[in-house]
C-alpha cells in the first residue's frame, strides 16, 4: 500500500489503476476464502479431501492393494438428486476417482482395474496384482447409474454358501459388494440371538426356544416361515459368535454406506405360542416342502402382534442397531391367509416397522403368490421394495401390473440348491434389461439384483448383472467378452475370447422361458439316485440339455490348448477346471443312455462295458475336481467344525452341513439331491457308491440271479452321521489332470457324439 503510494505521488500510475488492483487482490482473498470454505471447488463441483476422510475405501486399498494404497486420490462429486455417479482420470501421477458416494467410488476402482489394469477381484481370487507402474487414464471418464439401488443375497445364500462363513470369509465378501455396486445387502446373520431374547422376554424356557431355533445350515428356512427347530438344539456360543460376526458384518457394510436389510417381525411365531396365549389369534399354517410344521403364523390384527413386535425390534436394536430396510414375507411359498385380513394384516406389520424407524422400508421377494397385490392396499407406494426375484427368466412384475407404482428390483436368480453347473441367460439378462430401462411405461424400476440361492459359481453371469447398473445403453456382449476374459486372465488371447463366445451360444444361451420351464443348470446325471430313466437330480430341476453337448468341444479344446499361457491365473485354472467338468457331466449323460439300452436289450457284454466307463467318469471326476478347493468337499466340512468348542457341537455342524447336501430333511422327502453338488469327496463317498450298488443290482438281474431293493435312504442318512477326514488342500496340479482328461476323453467323446449325428 506504501509502495502505490509513491506511484502515484510520482504520476508512475493513476488511482483507478490502483482501485483496479485492489479489487484483484480483494476477489483472490475471496475465492481463497470461498474455496477453504468448499463453496467453490475447482473443477466440476468435485471437492477435494485426504483418503483418510473415506475410511472405509482406505481399508478397501489397505486390504486388496496394500502396495498401491498411496496411488490412487478418492474425491467427492457433490451431485443432486440420486443418480450415482464416478469418474476417473490420472492427475499428477496418480488415479483420481470421484464419486457422489462411497458405493459409487468403490465402483470406479472396480472399472479401473477391470478396464485399464484387466484384473477382476471375484470369488475364485479375491487377491488384486497390479503393475509397480499403473495405467493412466489420459481423458477424464464418467460413468452414471442407469438405476438407482443394486441388491444382493437370497435368503437361501446364508445357508447354501454361507452356513459357515467367518469374518475374513464375510470381510472378503463385503469387499466384493463394494466393488459392484452393492448397496442393499441382506443382512440376517445372528437372527437367532433376537428371537432367543424376544422369547425369553415371554416367558419362553431355554429348552422351548431350542425346540424353536434350527441348526446352523437351516436358519434361513426358518426366517421364511417354512421350519423350526431343524438341525438343533444350536449350541449358546454358536447364537454369540454370531451376534459378534453381524456387529462386523453391519459396521462394515454401513462404513461403506450400504443400508443393510435386517429381518423383520411379520407374524412368524412358534407353534408354542398358543400354548401361552391361548386367546390369540395364532393360526396353524400346516406342512412344507420335506414333512416339516411350519412355525404358527399370529395374525397381524391381533393385539398380541404389536405387542411381540415391539419387544423384536427393541432387541434387534438393542443387538444391531437401526435400520431403515427390513425383509420378511408372510405366506411365504404356501402359507395360508385362510380369515386373515390381507390388507390389515400388510398396513399392521409396517406400522410396526415405522415404530422402530420411522424411514422403514418393507422388503419382499416377488415368488410364488407372493407378494399379493392386497397386501399393499393401505401401504404407500414408497414405503415398500420388491425383489423380483428371476426377472430375467420370469417376470413377475408383468403378471402383478407392475405392481402399481411400488418400486421394484430387477433381479435374477441364476443358482437353486448350490448345484454345479454351468449356466445362465447371457443374451437374455441383456436384452430384457434394455427392454425394461427404455420401457416408456416402467418407471418403478428401482435398481438391480444379483438373488441367488447360492453363489461362488458362474461369476460371469452375477458380475455382468452387477455391471448393469453403470449401463445406460445396451451391453455389446461380444465386446464385453473380450474384456472379461482379458480382465478374468490378465492377458489377450484370441483362442480364448472365442472360447467364450462358444460358452455364450451353449452353457450361458438359456432362452427367457417366461412359464417358470427351466429355473437353474442342467443338473449332473452323477450326482442323481440312480435310475434307469434320468430326467432331473432335484425335484424341480432338470438334466435336459438345452444345447448340443458337441457344441461345446472346441471351448474346451481352447481352454486346454491354452492353459500353460495362464498356468499363473487362478481364475483361468477355475474355467478351466469348470469346463472340463461340465463336458465329463453332459457325456455322463451319453453313456447313462447306453448303459441302461444294453440293459433293456440284455446285452450283458455292452452293459458291462458302459457302466464301467460310467464309473470311471465319476472316479476322473472327482480326482479333476480335488485339484481346486472351490469344488473340493473338505472346506465345507472343515469350515462347519471350525465354529465347534467341542466334539460334540463339531459333530452337530458337520452333520449339518452334510445333511443340506443330501437328504435334506429328517425323512426321505423331494428335498433330497436338491442341493447336490458336483464336489471332489462328494462323488467318490456318496454318489459313485450309489451308482455302484444300482449297477451291480443290475448286473445281477442280467444274469438272473436274486438281488434286493436298495435303500438309498438309508445309505444317504448313514453318510450324514459320519466323520471321515477330506482334504481342504488341492490333490493334483489342475492343469496336468485336465490336460490328461482331455486326451483320454476327447477322441472318445466326439465320436461318441458323431454317432447320434450320423443316425
Amino acid at each position: 500500500m506504501f509502495e502505490s503510494k509513491i506511484k502515484v505521488q510520482t504520476g508512475l500510475i493513476n488511482q483507478n489503476e490502483i482501485d483496479m488492483a485492489l479489487s484483484k487482490k480483494v476477489l483472490l482473498q475471496l475465492i481463497i476464502i470461498c474455496i477453504a470454505s468448499g463453496f467453490l471447488n475447482c473443477s466440476n463441483n468435485v471437492k477435494e479431501v485426504n483418503n483418510s476422510k473415506f475410511p472405509a475405501i482406505s481399508g478397501l486399498l489397505e486390504r486388496r492393494l496394500p502396495e498401491h494404497k498411496n496411488s490412487f486420490v478418492f474425491k467427492e462429486i457433490l451431485e443432486e438428486g440420486d443418480t450415482d455417479v464416478f469418474e476417473i482420470w490420472t492427475k499428477d501421477g496418480k488415479v483420481e476417482i470421484s464419486g457422489n458416494n462411497e458405493i459409487s467410488m468403490a465402483s470406479g476402482l472396480n472399472w479401473y482395474l477391470r478396464y485399464y489394469c484387466h484384473v477382476r477381484p471375484t470369488w475364485d481370487n479375491f487377491d488384486i496384482s497390479l503393475p509397480k507402474e499403473l495405467p493412466k487414464v489420459k481423458e477424464k471418464i464418467r460413468q452414471e447409474s442407469s438405476v438407482d439401488n443394486s441388491y444382493y443375497l437370497n435368503y437361501c445364500t446364508f445357508n447354501y454358501s454361507m452356513s459357515f462363513w467367518n469374518w475374513e470369509r464375510w470381510e472378503k465378501e463385503i469387499d466384493f459388494m463394494a466393488l459392484n455396486g452393492v448397496d442393499l445387502p441382506l443382512a440376517i446373520t445372528g437372527a437367532e440371538a433376537t428371537w432367543q431374547n424376544t422369547l425369553n422376554r415371554l416367558g419362553y424356557t431355554k429348552e422351548e426356544i431350542d425346540v424353536f431355533l434350527p441348526g446352523p445350515a437351516f436358519n434361513s428356512w426358518w426366517l421364511m416361515g417354512n421350519l423350526e427347530g431343524w438341525g438343533g438344539p444350536l449350541p449358546q456360543n454358536w447364537i454369540d459368535g454370531h451376534v459378534d460376526l453381524q456387529k462386523k458384518i453391519l459396521e462394515r457394510m454401513k462404513a461403506f454406506g450400504m443400508k443393510p436389510i435386517l429381518p423383520a417381525f411379520y407374524g412368524m411365531v412358534p407353534n408354542s405360542l398358543i400354548e401361552k396365549y391361548p386367546d390369540a389369534d395364532i393360526r396353524d399354517q400346516g406342512i412344507w416342502a420335506g414333512g416339516f410344521t411350519r412355525p404358527a403364523f399370529l395374525a397381524p390384527t391381533d393385539p398380541l402382534f404389536d405387542k411381540i413386535a415391539s419387544i423384536f425390534y427393541e432387541e434387534q436394536d438393542k443387538l444391531f442397531g437401526s435400520s431403515e430396510y427390513f425383509s420378511g414375507d408372510p405366506f411365504h411359498e404356501g402359507g395360508s391367509t385362510l380369515g386373515i385380513d390381507v390388507p390389515k394384516a400388510g398396513k399392521n406389520i409396517l406400522k410396526n416397522m415405522h415404530k422402530s424407524s420411522p424411514k422403514a422400508k418393507w422388503v419382499l421377494m416377488a415368488w410364488g403368490h407372493n407378494p399379493m397385490n392386497e397386501m399393499f392396499n393401505l401401504i404407500n407406494d414408497n414405503d415398500v421394495l420388491i425383489l423380483d426375484l428371476e426377472a430375467n427368466n420370469y417376470p413377475k412384475f408383468e403378471m402383478h401390473n407392475n405392481w402399481g407404482d411400488k418400486p421394484f428390483i430387477w433381479g435374477i436368480i441364476g443358482n437353486f440348491g448350490g448345484n454345479t453347473g454351468l449356466f445362465g441367460r447371457m443374451d437374455a439378462t441383456v436384452n430384457e434389461f434394455n427392454r425394461i430401462l427404455n420401457h416408456p411405461g416402467l418407471t418403478n424400476t428401482n435398481g438391480v439384483g444379483v438373488i441367488p440361492e447360492a453363489i461362488e459359481n458362474n461369476p460371469v453371469m452375477y458380475e455382468l448383472q452387477f455391471e448393469l447398473k453403470w449401463r445406460k445403453n445396451k451391453v455389446d456382449l461380444s465386446k464385453w467378452l473380450n474384456d472379461y476374459a482379458f480382465s478374468r486372465y490378465g492377458k489377450e488371447n484370441q483362442d480364448i475370447e472365442e472360447a467364450w463366445q462358444v460358452l455364450r451360444s451353449t452353457v450361458y444361451s438359456n432362452r427367457m422361458a417366461r412359464n417358470n420351464e427351466q429355473q437353474g443348470t442342467t443338473e449332473s446325471v452323477f450326482c442323481a439316485r440312480p435310475s434307469l430313466k434320468i430326467e432331473k437330480v432335484s425335484s424341480w430341476g432338470t438334466s435336459k440339455l438345452y444345447y448340443n453337448p458337441s457344441d461345446l468341444l472346441p471351448a474346451w479344446k481352447a481352454f486346454v490348448a491354452q492353459s500353460n499361457e495362464f498356468k499363473d491365473s487362478p481364475s483361468f485354472e477355475y474355467d478351466l477346471v469348470d469346463v472340463t467338468r461340465q463336458v465329463l457331466a453332459n457325456y455322463g449323460q451319453w453313456v447313462h443312455t447306453k448303459m441302461t439300452e444294453a440293459y433293456a436289450e440284455k446285452k450283458i457284454s455292452s452293459f458291462r462295458a458302459f457302466s464301467d466307463l460310467f464309473l470311471e467318469l465319476i472316479k476322473d471326476q472327482n480326482e479333476l475336481l480335488n485339484t481346486k478347493t472351490e469344488f473340493m468337499l473338505g472346506p465345507w466340512i472343515a469350515s462347519a467344525r471350525a465354529w465347534g468348542q467341542t466334539k460334540a457341537e463339531k459333530d452337530l455342524y458337520e452333520f449339518n452341513a452334510r445333511t443340506l447336501l443330501t437328504t435334506w430333511s429328517f425323512q426321505d422327502s423331494n428335498l433330497h439331491d436338491y442341493s447336490h453338488r458336483e464336489w471332489g469327496g462328494l462323488l467318490s463317498d456318496f454318489y459313485f457308491p450309489r451308482w455302484e450298488m444300482f449297477i451291480s443290482k443290475l448286473a445281477s438281474d442280467l444274469k438272473g440271479e436274486p438281488s434286493e431293493e436298495i435303500d438309498y435312504y438309508s445309505f444317504e442318512e448313514n453318510w450324514n452321521k459320519e466323520h471321515k477326514f477330506y482334504a481342504t488342500e488341492e490333490q493334483q496340479d489342475c492343469i496336468l489332470k485336465a490336460d490328461e482328461i482331455y486326451n483320454k476323453y476327447y477322441d472318445k467323446i466326439q465320436a461318441s457324439y458323431q454317432q447320434n449325428t450320423d443316425k
